[in-house]
């Protein structure tokens, strides 16, 4: 279903390059069950960093208060935390967060919320795209990938639809391998940190 691929592929690529990514720990957590210590851990230190360049933020610190994550800058940390909710679900977690922002154990929970909904791996993802390929060669054309990533569900700018392909090796007729756009999606932006 290509609205669904859509929704699948959406991810914000211009969130600013404070945040980070948790690649050397997958951060899954079973539904139902709740993050581990070691997980709590390695949340809190972009929680913290995000925390700390909020306005406010280094006083609060200096006060001993808890640290508060504004609620516009929630949607980019889950980003950061690997979990790309949709728009619908997007909308859904922030009806939970205050207007004032967030704490850590507010925002530990909100993201165990959020990752009740099962990521896709790299196969997952490059099996979506080639049932996209009509030629059956596994490749897209840039273009049409453009087209369909914009015009259904969550519709992805064509600047980020760019941002994706950036890099990418082109065959001889300009088409992009399924798997090589499947690989660097689940890797996210190039531009964001890894702890």
């Amino acid at each position: 279903n290509e609205g669904t691929l859509a929704q699948t592929l959406h991810f914000d690529l211009t969130c600013p390059a404070f945040l980070f990514v948790f690649s050397a720990m997958e951060i899954q957590v079973p539904p139902g069950a709740s993050l581990t210590k070691e997980q709590r851990t390695e949340m809190a230190k972009g929680f913290e960093f995000l925390g700390l360049m909020a306005e406010g933020g280094r006083a609060r610190k200096r006060k001993g208060l808890p640290l508060v994550v504004p609620k516009v800058e929630v949607p980019k940390l889950l980003r950061g935390c690997r979990r790309a909710p949709t728009a619908a679900d997007l909308k859904e977690l922030m009806s939970k967060v205050p207007n004032e922002g967030i704490q850590l154990e507010d925002f530990l929970s909100l993201y165990e919320t959020a990752a009740e909904k099962p990521l896709l791996n790299e196969y997952q993802l490059f099996d979506a795209l080639r049932t996209l390929d009509l030629t059956k060669t596994d490749t897209l054309e840039p273009k049409g990938l453009k087209e369909i990533l914009h015009g259904f569900g969550d519709a992805v700018t064509f600047g980020e639809v760019e941002k994706i392909l950036s890099g990418l090796p082109r065959d001889g007729l300009g088409r992009v391998k399924c798997k090589d756009i499947a690989r660097k999606l689940i890797k996210g932006p190039s531009d964001i940190p890894h702890l």
